[in-house]
């Protein structure tokens, strides 16, 4: 898999991510301003998001490793981040909606974070689909690369909300 080294640094990202996430957690004093609901739900999904990215760098080695040719390897990889990311949405949606009353907690900045997570998973389901035959990897690492955006959203915000306020 020419993609390997990628996939590996990708996966440490993911962790390095969760890792200082929860060190800004602890270490942080958020201001009387930072509402405690809004930085719990951040730091769960900027959590939830580092991990799954761990996950899936690694979930590509796995069929390939089960002997299926590189293609069909992509596909099935990306028809379970597919699902997955379906999952997620669900939950976010449900979380926001149970925690804060509202789907759209931070209004436009919501939206357009479901609106990033409704094109990964249509993206991935056509991967899945073989609707990008001869670019399923590329297709893939792309939406690792979006979901490393997310993370990263969140754990500056995260950091941002942890910052004492003057």
């Amino acid at each position: 898999m020419r993609q390997a080294d990628l996939l590996l640094t990708t996966a440490q990202i993911g962790m390095a991510l969760a890792g200082f996430a929860g060190l800004v957690t602890l270490l942080g004093r958020p201001g009387p301003r930072a509402d405690r609901r809004l930085n719990e739900i951040r730091f769960r999904s900027m959590i939830e998001l580092s991990l799954t990215l761990a996950a899936f760098a690694l979930l590509p080695f796995v069929p390939t490793e089960l002997g299926l040719v590189e293609s069909a390897a992509w596909r099935v990889s990306s028809a379970v981040y597919a699902m997955a990311s379906a999952s997620f949405l669900l939950h976010s949606f449900r979380r926001n909606r149970r925690e804060m009353g509202r789907v759209l907690i931070a209004g436009g900045v919501t939206a357009t974070l479901f609106g990033v997570g409704g094109a990964l998973l249509l993206a991935l389901g056509l991967d899945a689909a073989g609707a990008f035959r001869g670019l399923e990897s590329g297709v893939y690492c792309g939406s690792l690369f979006v979901h490393f955006l997310a993370a990263a959203f969140f754990f500056i915000r995260l950091l941002y909300g942890a910052l004492p306020v003057e």
